[in-house]
């Protein structure tokens, strides 16, 4: 059973690891197509638009140990990765989860309504929250 944890607002390249700097950068091209450096996706200046707006990092971890990492950004979107790598596994789009394997989804979907990160109107919200029940 995986479960999202550590939540934390992401404001600075300063708060991240190498590989969470990339990880970013290729939230943001997941998000707009644009190719840019972390810091950019992080700007203060309001007029820049490659800015990843409301982001959070989240751990996922299952038996104590991070399976995957998190991100949450411009209030509907998101990028899920392996933990410690860049290898996008799933994402957040218009608040609902989309992942191409299915027994990842339904582990991720369950933990999603664990945390209430997913809304209770998404479309697949009834069937994770049956998984998140039954899991012990």
């Amino acid at each position: 059973m995986a479960d999202f944890t550590n939540r934390r607002q992401i404001t600075s390249v300063t708060q991240l690891t190498p590989v969470q700097a990339e990880q970013l950068v290729l939230c943001g091209a997941a998000y707009d197509g644009e190719d840019l450096p972390a810091d950019r996706r992080l700007s203060s200046d309001p007029e820049d638009e490659s800015v990843l707006h409301f982001c959070e990092f989240w751990d996922v971890v299952a038996d104590g140990s991070p399976v995957y990492e998190a991100w949450f950004y411009q209030a509907d979107s998101g990028s899920i990765f392996l933990a410690g790598t860049t290898k996008m596994v799933a994402e957040i789009i218009q608040c609902g989860l989309e992942c191409a394997d299915k027994e990842r989804e339904l582990e991720l979907g369950a933990a999603m309504v664990r945390a209430s990160l997913l809304p209770s109107g998404d479309s697949s919200f009834e069937r994770f929250r049956q998984v998140a029940d039954a899991t012990p």
